[in-house]
This record gives C-alpha cells, sequence and structure tokens, in this order.
C-alpha cells in the first residue's frame, strides 16, 4: 500500500469498527506504531476521525458525509467514468460550472483537450486542479471558506453566480431518494440552486451510493436536469424506480 491507500484503509476500518487499536492497525497494515501515530495525526488534522490514547475513534456520521477528504477516497473509478460521460457534453468555447462535489470534480481532469473552455467553480479543489491550465479561464466564485467542504459559499459566492450564464452546470447530491435530491448542508442547497438558475442546461451526476444514502434539505428534483448521469453499480431496483418515475438516465 502506498500512504494514500493506506490512509484510506484506516478510515474504512474507523468507520466500520468505530474504534479500532493503534497495535491493531500497525499489524493490519504491516507498517510500523509511528507510522500509524502520522496517519492518524494527518486523518485528524482532515477531521476524519478522533485520535485517542492508543487508538483512534469516528467522529459523527454527518461530519463522515460532509467531509470533503473523507468523501474524495471512495467511489474514485465510478466519478470518473460519470466525468467522462459529462465531458463529452462540453464543446470549445463552452461556458462550464461545476460545483463542490466529488463527483464533478474529475471533470476537470477531462478538460485538458477542450480548447477555450471557461469553468466557474466554487470548489477550491477544482481551482487547484485548473489553476494551471491554459486552455481554461477559471472563475472562482468567492464567498465563506469552508475547510471541511473545502469550498466558497454564503451571499456573495451567491451573488457571483447570479451576475453570470454558463452553458452547462454539473452538479451532484449527497442523496436521491425517489427523483428527490437531497444535501446535508443548507449553504451547499443554496449554492446548487444559484448554479442551476445560471445554466442554460443542468446535469446531475449520481454514483449509485447516493441512492442508498440520506441527507436532511431537499434542493431539486431529478426532472429539472437536463441530463442524469449515473454509473453502471446502480442496482435495477433503484433503476425500474427512476423508469417508472419517467426519469431518462445514462448509465455510464
Amino acid at each position: 500500500m502506498n500512504p494514500d491507500e493506506r490512509r484510506r484503509e484506516i478510515v474504512k476500518l474507523v468507520q466500520n469498527e468505530k474504534t479500532v487499536q493503534l497495535d491493531d492497525l500497525s499489524e493490519r497494515l504491516g507498517v510500523s506504531r509511528m507510522t500509524v501515530h502520522r496517519d492518524l495525526d494527518l486523518l485528524e488534522s482532515r477531521g476524519l476521525l478522533r485520535k485517542e490514547r492508543g487508538g483512534a475513534t469516528a467522529e459523527s456520521s454527518l461530519l463522515f458525509e460532509s467531509n470533503f477528504h473523507y468523501r474524495l477516497q471512495f467511489g474514485q473509478a465510478e466519478k470518473r467514468a460519470l466525468a467522462k460521460a459529462a465531458r463529452a457534453l462540453i464543446e470549445p468555447g463552452a461556458v462550464v460550472m461545476i460545483d463542490d462535489s466529488t463527483s464533478t470534480l474529475p471533470i476537470c481532469d477531462e478538460l485538458e483537450t477542450i480548447e477555450h473552455v471557461t469553468v466557474i467553480t466554487n470548489s477550491l479543489a477544482a481551482c487547484d486542479r485548473l489553476r494551471d491550465r491554459t486552455n481554461v479561464r477559471l472563475i472562482l466564485t468567492g464567498g465563506i471558506f469552508n475547510d471541511t467542504l473545502q469550498g466558497f459559499y454564503g451571499l456573495v459566492c451567491e451573488q457571483a453566480l447570479s451576475k453570470l450564464r454558463a452553458d452547462w452546470a454539473f452538479l451532484s447530491a449527497s442523496s436521491a431518494i425517489g427523483i428527490a435530491l437531497y444535501h446535508q448542508d443548507q449553504e451547499v442547497v443554496r449554492v446548487k440552486r444559484a448554479m442551476m438558475a445560471a445554466a442554460e442546461r443542468s446535469v446531475m451526476l449520481l454514483d449509485a451510493s447516493k441512492f442508498k444514502t440520506r441527507a436532511l434539505n431537499h434542493f431539486a428534483d431529478l426532472t429539472e436536469f437536463d441530463r442524469v448521469l449515473v454509473d453502471r453499480q446502480l442496482d435495477e431496483t433503484s433503476a425500474q424506480r427512476l423508469r417508472q418515475a419517467g426519469i431518462s438516465f445514462d448509465l455510464v
């Protein structure tokens, strides 16, 4: 395992077992106690666990759901597939909005071959990936920075979006229940709605796990999107419910 893979494994173990012991982690991962200590320090600094004497415990489920670094570690292959499908919609010269989700973030890696594309985003991670791209004109919304979400929110962000216009807005959701989409944070909900209002067409990207999770705040229905992209791991029961509700979607 490289360090990133090892830390992802630690997070999985903590999430599944709630409490893990340092000696046990050292033995399972085949690394020294000092290496595990350093990994736990880093993961605690990111809000992914709470380090305690001799081990670590899980933070609250809501923090896990919200934390950008935690979400970034899962469903990577599925998110790359969604990004490739989204990239096929973007033409040279297009203006696109990308939200703060880890599902839309891989779109940034797909833009390298598109000439003169403008990207509007409230995501710090998207900014980091795109700021050196000579073919991309990057617009960061500004606003109040949230370290847990790694994005910008609030009135400044929403007002900036209201003054702009895009060809496409690419968004994701924390949860899909039937045709309804949810997110646990009201600030994020407002930014997503602002992006949808500022774009000619909106695209929803969902990995299959979103049909098995729950979040607090409803922000849109799937019927409000011009395209719905879902990864191929979607179970047949969920797929059938979408078809019965008249939702057209692409499995990618």
